[in-house]
């Protein structure tokens, strides 16, 4: 288990406690803006207020006095403004309140702030402060509950979940694969919240499933905010109360235009509730009174009889049944709630932003979304949270699958929730003392998300023992770096594919956090973390993509383009499924010259057939019979090269060997972690030294011609003759930002045929 897994174990308690669709034809809420090589350096040396650190304060005094001298102080103390909303007391009821908060939203707009508007009483977000549901118990959050266990015949008891009976059936069970259609009925076995059976012989798969709420255990139930019934993401009727009651309130209020206050909406970890934090005696999977109807509908056929399948292993019929429920669910919460906030958004100039549930590890991207990139996509100004302060525990890689979202759907802004809460927060019972951050771990901190694409800290700091020079000193480095990063895109030769679809077929509900999912599920986990981790530790910047860009994206000329992006590269992190259009792409992507790097996993399914002869005859056309680290070329120099997931520490090498990096460092063990932006025809390298100790050595940049250094400390700007050979002293999470106006495509080590 690697590093940033080991912290999963000790980081997600606190993280629990704490706070089919095509490229969308509606004109995004944002566009990149021009960046001259003047516009650069003036944004450098006196950053706007968007590109500083933003507090978040969600009560604030209501006396002009008051206000007037909290902004100034922030002023002062070099901030940029402010995270907020009306004050919590008597939540969106009270109209002095919402004079007060006109007021101050007026006042920090005519000082040149920035702002970003919380939609939420607390968290997570769609209750309005519970008045959602007033008069509408029907839209709480629901779900179907899932005893089971095994039997090799005789006497059988079970537990019922709590809720309305849906199903109570044995299956039969040959070579670990119940068998759907020789099931047997027990609902009459059912008595007083007991099942009771007597087995014949062989073995047995035992089933109650039931549908219920979904609270107790459940992370509405948890929340250090108010803990309420949670509404229900599949059904639309409870999202368009929401916006009813709160994005439409402050439009009643400040006016239709909220672009002319705020950056974006700030929606904080709205989730399915399919996922137990605290154990249950079952499995929860997330349902609504429109699903089935909806399923039907989307993928053809019913999904009633096959629910047994989304628990246990139920051959190639039931895999399909995982894939197609999972997608349903993902269509359904990213239409419903995201799509319907974007949408209002856009008609009121403000984009829809915001942050999701446990964003890092991907098997809760399935319990909690479905598909949580999809629903990533579906925000103008997506978010992140980072509870940690501590550099070597941020998860860098969140940071950079939510960047790569918004990208790739053209967005130029997002935002982190950034805090040392994991470092103060302790729980009843909890003797740990509180860890200190310094000023030098939190612009580690910041460097790690902002070289990872992150345009806009939002913060939760407590700031403890941080003075007046010290907080102007980090919104100086915070503003420079966001702002020399601040739109045009990221450039890369490096896609690395999301898994999720890879997730869904081996997906099964647990009792507790994820921890019953099946070893092959973990298994894409573990190795999409691990990939990434060696990637960002060798300095290889890349990209994540899903498998609608592999679909939608033009393969030719040995590049995979989209958008403005153009990767020569394709890393496929344990994805064995894909739909089959992206498979039929990435082999042209290999055949037109293109390298694809499959690491733990060979192409086996498509979205319909689990196996696919397609596909398989796709894998070996590609990788032939997967020897490992062979090169198999095609006639135009692609190259397609399988390493097990054993050997996942050695892609880097690989990689090395198809293609230059965009920053060249001299030893691969060092400490520099860099990002490469193209901005109005500049080009951009960000390189932190990720460490607590100072560094230096040598580096060479992918450009050319004459450049420029920017030191975010000083604020210093030095000419540069070259781009290679660059001498760097950087001090403990230290930084530094080159310009260019000419990029030097990296060489392509093209294999022989």
């Amino acid at each position: 288990m690697n590093t940033l897994l080991a912290r999963f174990a000790g980081l997600l308690l606190l993280i629990a406690l704490a706070p089919g669709l095509l490229r969308s034809a509606e004109a995004p809420a944002v566009q990149s803006p021009p960046a001259s090589e003047s516009s650069l350096r003036q944004r450098f040396l006196d950053p706007p207020a968007r590109f500083r650190i933003l507090k978040i304060i969600h009560n604030f005094s209501e006396t002009p006095r008051e206000q007037d001298e909290w902004l100034a102080s922030l002023t002062a103390q070099g901030f940029g403004g402010v995270v907020t909303n009306v004050p919590f007391t008597n939540y969106l009821q009270d109209e002095a309140r919402w004079q007060a908060f006109g007021r101050i939203a007026s006042q920090a707009k005519k000082a040149g702030m920035a702002m970003w508007l919380y939609d939420e009483k607390g968290y997570p977000s769609g209750t309005a402060g519970g008045l959602t549901m007033k008069d509408h118990p029907e839209w709480e959050a629901r779900g179907l509950l899932i005893s089971d266990t095994t039997s090799g015949g005789g006497p059988v008891a079970l537990d019922v979940p709590p809720g309305k009976l849906v199903r109570a059936a044995a299956f039969p069970v040959s070579g670990g694969v119940i068998d759907l259609d020789k099931a047997v009925d027990l609902a009459a076995g059912v008595q007083g919240g007991k099942l009771t059976w007597t087995a014949p012989p062989g073995e047995w798969r035992i089933m109650a499933i039931t549908e219920d709420r979904l609270y107790e255990g459940a992370h509405a139930s948890m929340s250090l905010a108010d803990k309420q019934p949670y509404i229900n993401l599949l059904d639309p009727a409870p999202t368009a109360r929401f916006i009813e009651l709160t994005h439409q309130a402050y439009a009643n209020h400040l006016g239709p235009d909220l672009g002319k206050y705020f950056i974006g909406t700030f929606t904080d970890e709205p989730s399915l509730m399919s996922m137990f934090l605290r154990a249950q005696p079952y499995r929860p999977l997330p349902w609504s009174a429109n699903f089935a109807k909806e399923f039907q509908a989307r993928r053809g056929y019913a999904i009633e009889p096959l629910l047994a399948a989304l628990v246990a292993d139920a051959g190639p019929k039931g895999a399909r049944a995982r894939y197609d429920f999972w997608l349903t669910v993902a269509e359904l919460v990213s239409e419903n709630f995201f799509g319907q906030i974007r949408t209002w958004g856009r008609k009121h100039n403000i984009p829809s932003g915001g942050h999701l549930l446990l964003e890092e590890p991907l098997l809760t991207h399935v319990a909690c979304y479905g598909d949580l990139f999809r629903c990533e996509r579906m925000l103008d100004a997506p978010g992140l949270d980072c509870l940690t302060s501590l550099p070597p525990q941020v998860h860098w890689f969140s940071a950079r699958l939510i960047s790569s979202a918004g990208e790739l759907e053209g967005r130029v802004d997002n935002m982190c929730e950034t805090s040392d809460h994991s470092q103060r927060y302790r729980p009843k019972g909890d003797t740990r003392p509180v860890v200190p951050v310094t000023e030098e771990e939190i612009r580690g901190t910041c460097n790690r998300l902002i070289v990872s694409g992150m345009t806009c800290i939002t913060s939760y700091y407590s700031f403890a023992g941080l003075g007046t020079e010290q907080l102007r000193r980090l919104n100086l480095w915070i503003g420079r770096s966001s702002a020399m990063l601040y739109g045009g895109r990221q450039v890369t030769d490096v896609a690395v594919v999301y898994p999720i679809e890879s997730v869904w077929p081996h997906f099964e509900p647990s009792r507790d956090w994820t921890k019953d999912c099946p070893p092959a599920a973990q298994q894409v986990q573990k190795t999409y973390l691990e990939t990434a981790n060696q990637l960002f530790a060798h300095r290889r910047d890349f990209t994540f993509i899903d498998s609608r860009t592999l679909v939608e994206a033009d393969a030719a000329g040995g590049a995979i383009r989209y958008r403005d992006f153009a990767w020569r590269v394709v890393v496929l992190p344990c994805v064995d499924t894909l739909p089959l259009a992206a498979w039929e792409n990435l082999e042209k992507f290999w055949r037109s010259g293109g390298a694809v790097v499959a690491v733990g996993a060979l192409p086996a399914n498509s979205e319909k057939e689990f196996p696919s002869p397609a596909v398989q005859a796709i894998a070996k056309e590609m990788f032939g019979d997967g020897t490992p680290e062979r090169m198999n070329s095609s006639a135009a120099g692609g190259v397609a090269v399988y390493l097990p997931a054993n050997l996942v520490e050695r892609i880097f090498l690989t990689l090395n060997a198809i293609v230059e990096p965009d920053v060249r460092v001299a030893g691969e063990k060092c400490p520099i972690r860099t990002t490469h932006r193209r901005i109005g025809g500049q080009e951009i390298f960000f390189l932190i030294n990720d460490s607590p100790a100072a560094w230096e050595g040598d580096v060479d940049l992918a450009a050319e011609g004459k450049g420029e250094r920017y030191d975010p400390a000083t604020g210093a700007i030095t000419p540069l003759a070259g781009a290679g050979g660059i001498h760097l002293k950087l001090d403990p999470y230290g930084g530094v930002l080159f310009r260019f106006d000419k990029a030097k495509a990296p060489a392509l080590k093209k294999a022989t045929p």
